[in-house]
């Protein structure tokens, strides 16, 4: 039956929930380097081989939390989006603004970045340097979501590109943070800037919204 068929995919996404919530409390309490899978089924009240089941390795369970923090952090960024829909600098500028902001507030990357430093396992390799976890997952949602807002621009060749760069932006700001989000600030503002000229230039594709 199609409705025991979605009952199963919600008890299961629940589950995953639980998992990766009890999962990000280890690491934000203790570090990577400290959970173990039996930690995180007792956390969570399943059986270790459950967790296997469902998650797979830790490997693949860090996977899944890098993942769904990065899509906390893509939240933040299209919330500013949405509230600037007639004016795409801005709503990229307040987006990178907010979301660096929200980064150094965040109990998962700053465990990232603090607890995990030196030791032996750490996620932040899936940040940085695993563009499947983070940037290709970023860089999709958002170019989805710039091109719904601003239709004009969803033509232009130039626009992933575009996104890429702010995406590598906010990750190289976020994971080594400075005294001030101001920089990225700036810098995003000047790539989307430069973006915009260049699609508003004769014979290129994409049009300056506004």
């Amino acid at each position: 039956m199609a409705g025991s068929g979605a009952f199963r995919r919600e008890r299961r996404e629940v589950l995953r929930t639980r998992l990766l919530d009890a999962a990000r409390d280890i690491t934000t309490e203790s570090g990577w380097s400290s959970l173990t899978m039996s930690a995180v089924a007792g956390r969570a009240g399943i059986s270790r081989q459950h967790l296997y089941n469902e998650i797979g390795t830790k490997a693949e369970l860090g996977s899944a939390l890098v993942g769904r923090e990065t899509d906390g952090f893509v939240a933040v960024m299209c919330e500013q989006m949405r509230a600037h829909p007639s004016d795409a600098v801005a709503g990229v500028v307040a987006a990178v603004r907010d979301v660096l902001e929200y980064g150094a507030h965040n109990a998962l990357l700053t465990s990232i970045l603090t607890v995990d430093e030196g030791a032996g396992e750490s996620l932040l390799p899936l940040v940085t340097a695993r563009p499947d976890v983070v940037r290709d997952r970023a860089a999709t949602a958002l170019l989805r979501e710039i091109s719904a807002l601003h239709p004009a621009l969803a033509g232009a060749a130039d626009l992933p590109r575009l996104v890429d760069g702010v995406v590598r932006l906010v990750v190289s700001h976020a994971t080594s943070p400075g005294d001030s989000t101001e920089p990225a600030v700036t810098q995003a503002e000047w790539l989307l800037r430069g973006f915009l000229d260049g699609a508003a230039r004769p014979g290129r594709s994409g049009v300056r919204p506004g």
